[in-house]
């Protein structure tokens, strides 16, 4: 098992699943990314049990990040935490930053990391990415 999980919560299924291909594709085996996108029905939203499996599938990991799109991915998170065994939530932390360009970030810097909060600070930074002159 890899020294960090990554768990990618969406509203959309295919958003977190192509997120997941994307960033294996750049990962070289250093971290395990697991996709928590929709319902688990097709229906676009979230579902905390699917977080909370996602989680847990990564329990042998040292450290456990989760990404959220928007809003109700975070409340659904959040309970998933609140679902979770204490000693796996003490190793779970949720990355305030952009879905994509953090998780990214993210999974590019594990292999080098010293620690979580090294990757929790990169992610952070992709608030900082600029895509355009204005």
């Amino acid at each position: 098992m890899s020294r960090y999980g990554f768990v990618l919560v969406s509203h959309s299924e295919k958003l977190a699943d192509g997120l997941k291909d994307m960033l294996e594709e750049m990962n070289g085996g250093d971290a395990e990314i697991r996709a928590a996108g929709g319902t688990g029905d097709g229906r676009i939203g979230t579902n905390a049990v699917r977080i909370m499996e996602a989680i847990e599938d990564l329990s042998d990991c040292d450290g456990i990040l989760c990404y959220c799109d928007l809003g109700s991915s975070v409340l659904s998170t959040e309970t998933a935490f609140d679902m979770i065994d204490e000693d796996l939530a003490k190793k779970t932390r949720l990355v305030n930053c952009p879905l994509v360009e953090g998780a990214f970030l993210g999974v590019v810097q594990a292999p080098s990391a010293q620690s979580v909060d090294e990757i929790v600070k990169v992610s952070k930074d992709a608030v900082k990415m600029q895509k355009g002159d204005d």
